[in-house]
């Protein structure tokens, strides 16, 4: 079912991710417009699995080319899965995730959006603790539309275990950039465990259990990197018929087989609850993590599940949540907090927001729009970055924020 009559001059960007790319497979049918990516590995990941793909698809090494093509399009609206902008239009920022504990959400660019559709009350709640949701004058909670399929059974899911032994998915967050882990001060590796305790969880458990590895789509192999040590692991052990990695887009079909997870500091780790198993959570810094009940704290998933600090925890910790799933109530209790409506309708909300919103701004002169637009955009930049100064200057504790 299409829900717009006529053409919707609206574009998705996406920048740095794969996994960035599903929210908008599931808005394509229902708006229409154009994809635009400045990656190679997107735009080529985009041909691979989606070769039926109606919609045109451009890869664009460099951003006033993606403006010419926007100015060609008669481009409005810009809907962003990821936190960038490109200062055209109107921005609409969708999450790719958003579900995660990590602060990015309360990042003073959150104000670069012209409407901002949370997937749920946390969510939501995080931005205004910090602030910034007084300033955003489109908001609405609609929902996690990744759940879609799942729920409306329209997920592809191809077994990948066969054997009778239960299924361990582990997920870890991505590599952060030596940038990145300068801000996150606890751990050389930033918020993932996979440094940490990727070979351990392997040699714990590849004897008893199927493992699947799930990277995220964020890698960036280099030689006798971490991947390649896993992988040198796998095959020293002789454990290639029941250890596996995976790259892909979408995490769910790998959630769906499995019996237990363990992952870190990831939205993956809120998106496994809607399965409701149990979750195990590798500390990507023992000494400085632990459990939090503060909506602001990067580990507030933490209260659903055993903390991996030690090797002696990870074997005794599968066991035990397997025979015993004691943190169901509480692991339920965040993901309803989390999640809106998970009813299999969150993409048609999150349509019909975006529907309303172009609605009001169809018709006016589309020079005179870009341009306002654009002097809107640098000018709200120019604000969020004097901010971000004065806090690095006179209110250190505030950065980030």
């Amino acid at each position: 079912m299409h829900y717009y009559s006529k053409k919707l001059n609206i574009a998705y960007f996406l920048q740095t991710d794969i996994q960035h790319f599903p929210p908008i497979y599931r808005l394509l049918p229902l708006l229409g417009g154009i994809v635009i990516t400045t990656n190679d590995e997107i735009y080529h990941y985009i041909k691979s699995k989606y070769p039926n793909l109606e919609n045109p698809v451009y890869l664009v090494k460099h951003r006033i080319e993606v403006k010419k093509i926007f100015i060609r399009e008669r481009i409005r609206i810009v809907i962003y899965p990821g936190f960038n902008s490109l200062y055209f239009g109107k921005s609409v920022q969708i999450f790719h995730g958003g579900l995660s504990d990590k602060n990015y959400v309360e990042s003073l660019n959150i104000l670069l959006y012209n409407l901002v559709l949370f997937p749920g009350e946390k969510t939501k709640d995080k931005v205004e603790k910090a602030g910034y949701l007084r300033f955003i004058k489109n908001w609405e909670i609609i929902g996690y539309p990744k759940f879609d399929p799942l729920i409306n059974n329209k997920l592809n899911v191809t077994p990948i275990f066969n054997n009778g032994k239960k299924t361990i998915l582990y997920a870890p967050t991505w590599i952060a950039k030596q940038r990145i882990t300068k801000i996150i001060k606890f751990s050389e590796y930033g918020e993932t465990s996979i440094n940490l305790w990727a070979k351990e969880i392997i040699k714990a458990l590849y004897k008893d259990f199927n493992i699947i590895i799930k990277y995220h789509s964020k890698l960036e192999r280099k030689p006798g990197g971490i991947f390649e040590q896993i992988d040198q692991l796998i095959k020293e052990l002789g454990a290639e018929s029941n250890v596996v990695t995976k790259i892909d887009d979408n995490i769910l079909p790998y959630m769906y087989q499995s019996d237990l997870m363990i992952s870190d500091i990831s939205t993956a780790c809120y998106e496994w609850f809607h399965f409701n198993k149990p979750i195990i959570f590798a500390n990507p810094s023992p000494e400085h993590y632990s459990p939090s009940d503060d909506i602001s704290s990067n580990t507030y998933a933490w209260q659903a599940g055993d903390v991996i600090n030690k090797n002696e925890d990870i074997l005794r910790y599968v066991n035990e949540n397997l025979q015993q799933d004691k943190y169901q109530d509480k692991r339920n209790e965040l993901f309803h907090y989390t999640v809106f409506q998970p009813d299999g309708k969150a993409t048609e909300r999150q349509a019909e927001s975006i529907i309303k919103y172009y609605s009001a701004i169809a018709n006016k002169p589309y020079i005179l729009f870009i341009i306002y637009n654009w002097f809107w955009g640098r000018f709200r930049r120019l604000i969020i970055k004097f901010v971000n100064r004065y806090y690095h200057l006179f209110r250190k504790e505030k950065v980030g924020r």
